[in-house]
């Protein structure tokens, strides 16, 4: 981990998110070459490395796409259980970026049955063309949440 500090993250909190972040895109990478969705798991592979870059050079992980967003759901959520104690500042940053509850749709498009890891194949599927351009394409400044 970077020795760079995140304003509002503890050193320990912040290699929570860059070890979900690693082992969540270490499974996308997994799937893609026998995915029916390959392209869309490569930007999605993408998406996790874009904030695991930021994090490790101690910015601010703030989403700047939707996918950007559930993906750091993604992270603060596997970073969550994977801890023994409750970190306050993963509560902080997942209450925050979750507010709005904007990409619930989202998160339920990819939910895995029987609580699997979450489904990106399904997402795609999910997302129309215009969709799945929305997905990857900024967030206007009032849609931001984190």
């Amino acid at each position: 981990m970077s020795d760079c500090e995140i304003p509002g993250l503890t050193p320990r909190s912040a290699q929570a998110l860059i070890e979900a972040g690693e082992a969540l895109a270490h499974d996308v990478r997994a799937r893609i070459l026998h995915s029916p969705r390959p392209v869309f798991l490569y930007y999605i592979e993408q998406t996790f490395t874009i904030l695991l870059r930021k994090l490790r050079e101690g910015e601010d992980p703030n989403p700047d796409t939707p996918a950007q967003h559930l993906c750091l759901h993604l992270m603060i959520t596997r970073a969550q259980t994977r801890e023994q104690t409750a970190d306050p500042d993963l509560l902080r940053l997942h209450r925050a970026l979750v507010a709005d509850g904007v990409h619930e749709a989202l998160m339920r498009a990819g939910r895995a049955p029987g609580g699997a890891a979450f489904d990106f194949v399904a997402l795609g599927d999910a997302l129309s063309p215009t969709g799945i351009s929305a997905f990857f394409a900024p967030l206007e400044p009032d849609d931001m949440v984190a």
